[in-house]
């Protein structure tokens, strides 16, 4: 049964993501990616030029997921509530799926080591920070509330502290409380936005 192209393109993309999360980003090939797709591998030449297009396909279907984390952050609590909420979810995903965080820690790193063939690294932050800085912003206003910082400022800070828990957190999950020092990170950072 023959499979259409974007089908397969999506197959391919999925087994992209698949064999990142389990592997890491060294182990994506085109050939790879075929045996985890079960497709052949003269196909995925046909779907995509090479490694490098389909890594940033992958990575474009990985952003598209950024609402996975914070879909049901209620804006009506107030700022406060919101980030934390928009935290307790980043927190939850990486203590249930750590493969998941360090797939995309390799992806975003791909990505700014191959900026001259992938687009991506300028989006993956800008994408981010429209995401939580909407969310942010609709808290804020919602409930009457100012923001001393912009919510752009708040948002990239916001990612900070989290890339850096996410990246101690994966080295060593049992060294030291990590999540108590995250949310005491982000407390600091509420508390410089006036809120």
């Amino acid at each position: 049964m023959r499979i259409p192209a974007e089908e397969r393109k999506e197959q391919l993309i999925a087994a992209t993501v698949e064999l990142m999360r389990r592997e890491g980003v060294q182990a994506v090939t085109v050939r790879a990616i075929a045996k985890e797709a079960n497709a052949p591998l003269a196909t995925a030449h046909y779907c995509f030029t090479g490694k490098d297009e389909i890594l940033d396909a992958a990575a474009e279907a990985w952003l598209k997921n950024l609402s996975l984390f914070s879909s049901d952050v209620p804006v009506d609590l107030g700022l406060r509530k919101a980030v934390e909420q928009v935290a307790e979810g980043y927190w939850r995903a990486l203590e249930e799926e750590p493969a998941n965080l360090l797939a995309e820690i390799e992806m975003i790193l791909w990505a700014t080591r191959n900026i001259a063939v992938s687009p991506l690294a300028a989006k993956i932050y800008p994408a981010y920070e429209k995401e939580l800085g909407n969310i942010f912003s609709s808290a804020a206003t919602n409930s009457g509330e100012e923001c001393l910082i912009s919510f752009a400022m708040l948002a990239r800070s916001f990612l900070m502290i989290y890339d850096g828990a996410v990246i101690q957190y994966l080295t060593d999950p049992e060294a030291a409380d990590h999540r108590v020092m995250f949310f005491m990170m982000l407390d600091a950072l509420l508390l410089k936005a006036g809120v």
